[in-house]
């Protein structure tokens, strides 16, 4: 064996050594539900990080998404225009 070879067979033994074997029992994990007003707590806390953008922002966005929704709307029926015409061209 190469140097290299017993590096990678260490490091793989190391990183092994601490994960279960296949053969010990699995943990069991429970997990308690949290209620109601806590998951609205944490919804709000989150919703709190949160990058909104500015209405400048918004207003940009928004214009982009029309006009892309407008090409590719175009491109589609273009295309379905012209493999139409060839079908019917195709089977008469």
């Amino acid at each position: 064996m190469s140097r290299d070879d017993d590096r990678r067979a260490e490091r793989e033994a190391r990183r092994t050594a601490d994960l279960p074997s296949a053969a010990s029992e699995p943990v069991a994990e429970t997990r308690t539900r949290t209620g109601l007003a806590q998951f609205l707590r944490e919804v709000r806390s989150e919703l709190r990080k949160v990058a909104w953008p500015n209405r400048k922002e918004l207003i940009s966005y928004t214009i982009v998404v029309l006009v892309m929704s407008l090409v590719l709307t175009l491109l589609i029926w273009g295309f379905d225009f012209i493999v139409r015409d060839a079908i019917i061209n195709t089977l008469g």
